[in-house]
């Protein structure tokens, strides 16, 4: 008989909880988190008021947890909103439900939040991630972390979120609304599931026997009420290569540019393979043909059926101030040449000069010019058909836009290479190094080809240090030869094309990329320190005393014929300090993590340095093993500075030089950047310093006239090359 009245018991509990739990899926998991509110949801939802989440906590703390309609009045008292918000008819200590509560949040922020920072979305839940603070709630529109809801909510359900600074802070309900995960690819529907990708992740959900005719392809998805209600296939497509791509268009070539929805999915769809989600980086500029999706006369996703073939890389032309836009430009080519605007084509005669702003005045479209014959080529010019530039073989690109005009070289991969490498290596170089040389130039190039960072201005590179230099000394035979001779090859670590740096002249040894503080080393395993000097010698140049006595101490090497071995300089840093601010912040902006302000006590970080007076001192904090500078401390009447990364670093120094004398006694004056990081500061009165230093670069990878010294000793090519980088192998592009 008790067992009977206990179970009796249990059933009627069981009951009242779903009767206050409703019916609504998923809710019965977690009857309070579902239909109340704990109280630290509601602190987060107030931090956006002048007290933040911790105040609220002291305010609100009471033991129920769960916000009541006291507690209520208490928030409304501390804002100051009693007076004008109405609180729903209920006792003291009853618990407000999240509709109730909700209504009155929204008064709260009409009144108060007027820049909107707290906004209510409604999103389809599609899966909850758990996280180390909460979890992770994956929607139709984003991923928003969240410290509540994992127990209780349900996917497919479409929910009103409440969402500050990217983070839900709080679940006004479910809301009635149609939701739309739009541009996901069907992989399959079989037995009554459907298969799809979206936002990087496959999903399966069960569909209606009526849904059987849908077929593989880019669709919307419909929900509501829990389920799907709508597949709306877009078979719509076109092809083409991709030439450029902002945030508002993508260009493909026979079409201009075109809208797309803002975020292009890419589907690789390759023969054997199973289908997988990835990014537009996978769709290398001007070398593959892929599929565009278009709805509603927008590309709405991007469709990989092949590999890339690399063909071309395309080189923006960088102006004469450095910058990438012109003001005017002027073409002519050497021999016939062909040119396409507006999808209409003509034939100009070799020689005939160009103004290319005359053909802008019809339309927005690219103006591409390019030779008939192979070996022609394309000059810049000024007004009055003077060439202004080396001929560019392969074909010139011009788009306009606000700020001016963009040149853009497409050129063959390997033709390219024969212009960088007589630019970045002297000819009269020994063949071995330069042939190092291109191995290392195609093994870079084919790094930025892949990441295409111009490809807002359909380039994957520019023409200038900032990646390589390309075309500002003519291709000869012996940069020719160079690069025949080493045609597709490239340097591999862990099966991956390595990013092949190379500088002008070392110190005695180069350095790995520590010099540089990022955030992950192992990317770099393939540079290590290595000594140049002879004989060799491993020396631990961390140590202050240590570095002075070697960099001031004569030595021999592979590069220490050259005049950039050794330096002494004069600094001055007198009436320097409003330049060396504006470059901190400048490089604070960039990269906070390279650039930190501290306190006077050199242990609290500070937002600012604009109070910080005068500059008293500088001096090293610490080295590498190499002797390069890792840290650079500025020490003001009321702060500090750290600076880290070799540039940041030989640009501070580098504002007080006055003069640079070089070991051969040539000199050079002033100056922007000092010429390398492995350099001791001796001071001579304040703000006034002896530079001594060596080598010219950053030091990282392959020195140049280290490599023609080597190659003089009768080293290989491979051998140069596996001297500099380590664990690396010499491989094919046409194998991968």
């Amino acid at each position: 008989m008790r067992r009977k009245i206990g179970q009796l018991v249990l059933l009627l509990l069981i009951l009242f909880g779903m009767i206050l739990a409703g019916t609504k899926k998923g809710y019965q998991k977690d009857v309070y988190s579902a239909h109340y509110v704990p109280l630290d949801e509601v602190c987060e939802e107030l931090s956006f008021s002048i007290y933040k989440e911790m105040d609220w906590e002291q305010i609100l703390s009471q033991k129920e947890g769960y916000l009541t309609k006291k507690t209520a009045g208490k928030i409304l008292a501390s804002l100051g909103l009693k007076e004008y918000i109405p609180l729903p008819e209920k006792s003291g200590n009853t618990a407000l439900d999240r509709r109730e509560w909700s209504s009155v949040y929204t008064e709260i922020l009409a009144y108060l939040d007027d820049e909107k920072t707290v906004t209510m979305q409604n999103l389809l839940l599609m899966d909850v991630i758990e996280s180390d603070s909460g979890c992770i709630l994956v929607t139709n529109e984003g991923d928003y972390p969240s410290k509540y809801g994992q127990h209780f909510l349900t996917a497919w359900d479409n929910y009103q979120f409440y969402l500050l600074d990217g983070t839900c802070v709080g679940i006004a309900g479910i809301s009635e609304e149609e939701a739309l995960v739009d541009n996901t690819y069907i992989k399959s529907v079989e037995e009554g599931t459907l298969t799809f990708l979206s936002g990087g992740a496959e999903y399966e959900i069960p569909v209606d026997v009526s849904e059987k005719g849908v077929t593989e392809g880019v669709a919307d998805l419909v929900f509501s009420d829990g389920k799907l209600q709508i597949v709306r296939k877009k078979e719509q497509e076109i092809g083409g290569k991709l030439l450029s791509y902002d945030e508002n268009t993508i260009e493909i070539e026979g079409y201009g540019r075109i809208s797309h929805t803002g975020k292009i999915p890419v589907y690789e769809l390759l023969e054997g393979e199973d289908v997988t989600e990835s990014s537009i980086s996978k769709v290398v500029l001007g070398n593959m043909e892929v599929s565009y999706v278009i709805g509603e006369e927008e590309v709405c996703a991007i469709l990989i059926r092949t590999p890339a073939v690399i063909e071309n890389i395309r080189v923006l032309l960088l102006a004469d101030d450095g910058g990438k836009f012109r003001s005017a430009v002027y073409l002519k080519a050497d021999t016939d040449a062909r040119i396409r605007f507006g999808g209409n084509e003509s034939d100009y005669a070799a020689g005939t000069l160009l103004d290319v702003s005359t053909w802008f005045t019809e339309c927005n479209d690219t103006f591409s010019i390019q030779p008939v014959t192979e070996n022609g080529k394309i000059f810049l010019c000024d007004e009055v058909g003077n060439t202004i530039s080396n001929g560019y073989p392969g074909s010139v690109e011009v788009r306009r836009y606000e700020e001016g005009y963009t040149v853009v070289n497409s050129v063959p991969f390997e033709t390219y290479l024969t212009a960088v490498v007589p630019s970045e290596m002297p000819s009269t170089y020994e063949k071995e190094a330069l042939k190092a040389q291109a191995v290392c130039a195609r093994s870079y190039a084919y790094i930025q080809l892949m990441r295409a960072d111009l490809a807002a201005f359909g380039a994957h590179i520019n023409d200038s240090t900032s990646y390589q230099v390309y075309n500002k000394v003519e291709a000869g035979e012996a940069s020719r030869q160079a690069v025949e001779e080493t045609k597709h090859e490239v340097m591999t670590y862990a099966d991956e094309v390595i990013e092949a740096y190379y500088f002008s002249t070392s110190m005695g040894y180069t350095d790995t990329a520590e010099v540089w503080n990022p955030e992950e080393m192992d990317h770099y395993g393939y540079l290590k320190k290595v000594c140049l000097n002879t004989p060799e010698t491993d020396l631990d140049l961390s140590d202050e005393k240590t570095f002075s006595d070697y960099i001031r101490t004569p030595h021999t090497g592979f590069d220490s014929e050259i005049k950039y071995y050794r330096w002494t300089a004069q600094a001055d840093f007198h009436g320097k300090e409003d330049e060396i601010r504006q470059i901190l912040e400048n490089r604070h902006s960039i990269s906070p993590r390279n650039v930190i302000y501290y306190e006077s006590d050199g242990k609290n970080e500070t937002d600012s340095m604009a109070d910080f007076g005068m500059l008293e001192g500088i001096e090293v904090e610490k080295r590498s093993t190499s002797g390069s500078i890792l840290t650079l401390r500025l020490s003001y009447e009321h702060g500090m500075v750290k600076v880290f990364s070799e540039y940041n670093i030989r640009k501070v120094i580098g504002l007080g030089v006055t003069n640079i004398t070089y070991q051969d006694g040539s000199e050079s004056t002033g100056g922007t950047i000092l010429p390398g990081a492995a350099v001791s500061l001796v001071k001579e009165a304040d703000n006034v310093y002896t530079l001594y230093g060596g080598g010219y670069g950053h030091g990282l990878g392959m020195s140049q006239n280290g490599a023609n010294g080597l190659a003089k000793t009768g080293m290989t090519y491979k051998d140069i090359l596996n001297f500099f980088y380590k664990d690396i192998s010499i491989t094919s592009l046409a194998e991968k």
